[in-house]
């Protein structure tokens, strides 16, 4: 039985779904989790466990040996502390070397700080030359080109100020991006500015124009920077519809005139991946396989919270994102991009996929459901026996109202199911449908649906 304190506290430890993931900001931003953790345990370094204490790891071998199997098998796993004790990694705290710790407004901050630093070096290097060794590029020198750079509230001092790893990582990628013509002489370059800002926000309006609830920004476009040729005019992008905006935002991207860049730190050697250069953008395709209200492989419908999605390549998992907060499906597939995926554009996909009235539901009245389940209400009991009955026919009301009457905070419980049994309930039967709205799913998680548009990636070699 769990504390309705230990549901707030969720997605602040490192789990092992999310020391899977790299860091998405911080000193480490880009970096794989688990390499974070085993160099820290390197250097010996003290881990934050979620109480506040801080632990060095006294079997430094064994916990290596330790990671290595935890990137085949993807699970948490014990270790000694120099006090004596047993840990797990499970209760390793999310601090700023794993992404977390100062929260979105630190890692933002620093974000900000490294893409405007890239245009900078973007703009310097065009000017003197992308032969030139790392050290010729002094603050001197640098400095003379931030006149040619829109960077938002970011400081020339700012982006000087860049460790010696992010200069590294900024230097490999403009060399690369002149070197194969992403950029050339002439070009502004522009992060958090009004040109920027206006960019996105006509998307959503060509996106209304078409009657589609407007992808997230960075869905549509995880363009970073934005390189720009001198009189280029945002207005010439037509908003009249969707297609014809991301046919004007291609047209500018091929011909060099206005090019979205996203960014991600390079150490040794930058490559470039072009995104969504065809028309419309190519996308894979993806098949469901089924659905489950409980873990794959233990436990039983009550003992989580979650639900779950598998198709041919990959897995979905479906759970909120706080204690009675808006619902996400977080993609699970190897060798491939993963991410998550808002309640809100799973309700447009259904919508669109299914039609309105076979809509997921918000996130208020999955509230009000939940509390009225959890209250033995008869017909919203009901109703959510027979959600889980599609998986289980097994599963009796009697049983479900035992089992939420053992549970503290048996709302939030009921809440966390609920919103995944409504897309299990909607793709249960299969078919095109159910392959059409896993697909969005999917591409969505890695920016790649048939709404984005054109961008280039650069990233490690």
């Amino acid at each position: 039985m769990r504390s309705f304190k230990s549901f707030l506290s969720e997605g602040k430890n490192l789990a092992p779904f999310e020391l899977k993931k790299a860091a998405s900001g911080g000193p480490n931003e880009g970096e794989k989790r688990i390499d974070i953790l085993a160099d820290l345990v390197k250097k010996q370094s003290p881990l934050t466990m979620m109480d506040g204490t801080e632990v060095v790891a006294a079997n430094v071998e064994e916990v290596l040996a330790a990671v290595e199997q935890f990137k085949s098998d993807s699970k948490a796993f014990k270790f000694k502390g120099l006090d004596g004790k047993e840990y797990s990694t499970s209760n390793i705290k999310k601090t700023a070397e794993f992404g977390g710790g100062a929260g979105a407004g630190g890692g933002t901050v620093q974000t900000a700080t490294a893409e405007s630093a890239q245009c900078l070096w973007m703009s310097a290097m065009l000017g003197e030359g992308r032969d030139k060794p790392l050290d010729y590029y002094t603050d001197e020198i640098l400095s003379k080109y931030f006149k040619n750079i829109s960077v938002g509230k970011t400081s020339l001092k700012d982006c000087l100020g860049v460790n010696d790893g992010w200069k590294m990582s900024s230097y490999l990628c403009a060399q690369y991006a002149i070197k194969h013509g992403i950029i050339e002489r002439g070009m502004t370059f522009h992060r958090d500015d009004r040109l920027m800002k206006t960019i996105y926000s006509r998307k959503n309006t060509a996106f209304k124009n078409n009657g589609f609830k407007p992808l997230a920004d960075d869905k549509w476009n995880p363009g970073d920077i934005w390189a720009v040729k001198k009189g280029f005019d945002v207005s010439s992008f037509s908003v009249a519809t969707l297609e014809s905006y991301n046919d004007d935002v291609l047209d500018a991207y091929l011909g060099k005139s206005c090019v979205a860049i996203s960014l991600k730190k390079v150490k040794k050697g930058c490559k470039g991946t072009e995104m969504n250069v065809e028309r419309p953008p190519q996308t894979a395709d993806f098949k469901f396989t089924s659905g489950h209200i409980k873990a794959l492989k233990r436990g039983e419908w009550h003992t989580t919270k979650a639900n779950y999605i598998t198709y041919v390549g990959g897995q979905v998992d479906l759970r909120a994102n706080t204690a009675m907060g808006s619902h996400k499906a977080e993609i699970q597939m190897k060798g491939a991009r993963g991410g998550g995926v808002s309640w809100g554009f799973m309700q447009s996909t259904s919508a669109r996929i299914y039609g309105r009235g076979n809509a997921l539901p918000d996130n208020n009245k999955m509230r009000k459901e939940a509390k009225a389940i959890a209250s033995g209400d008869l017909k919203a009991l009901k109703k959510f026996t027979a959600m889980l009955q599609l998986f289980d026919k097994r599963i009796s009301e009697e049983a479900v109202a035992k089992e939420l009457g053992s549970k503290r905070g048996a709302d939030v419980w009921v809440h966390g199911k609920l919103g995944g049994l409504y897309i299990l309930q909607l793709i249960h039967k299969g078919g095109k449908k159910a392959d059409q709205f896993v697909t969005q799913m999917v591409n969505y998680a890695g920016s790649s649906t048939s709404d984005s548009s054109a961008y280039i990636k650069l990233s490690e070699k």
